[in-house]
């Protein structure tokens, strides 16, 4: 390990002997003690630089994937819309299709058998 000195001024004393003390409780020296609170309080910094470049790149993926759900839910919206002008127009000409349709929506969504028609607000008062 190479051997670094440096000159820390406005130091207070009782403070020095703070560390001192604290050093001799855990059965090590000042300098060990001083090194592990400076190394740590480096790699601290270096771990704050690192997470800032981080955020920046989780922000832009938050984003995209804000921009994909968004796209999804358009579609999904167009897709209903087009369905509905679709089975609007064949309804004409096979008027039994309605039936068909109802039957295939109720086994694609079994969860929903169960669920109340319409909703009684004044039930909750």
């Amino acid at each position: 390990m190479q051997t670094v000195r440096k000159e820390v001024r406005g130091l207070d004393k009782q403070d020095l002997n703070i560390i001192d003390q604290r050093a001799q409780a855990e059965g090590t020296s000042t300098n060990e003690l001083l090194r592990i609170v400076i190394t740590d309080y480096a790699k601290r910094i270096r771990e704050d630089d690192a997470s800032n470049v981080l955020h920046s790149y989780l922000d832009d993926l938050i984003m995209a994937n804000n921009n994909v759900v968004h796209g999804l839910n358009d579609n999904t919206i167009a897709i209903g819309e087009m369905f509905k002008t679709i089975l609007a127009r064949l309804e004409m000409y096979f008027p039994d299709l309605n039936d068909e349709v109802e039957r295939i929506q109720k086994n694609a969504r079994p969860q929903e058998k169960n669920l109340p028609k319409s909703i009684d607000f004044d039930e909750f008062e």
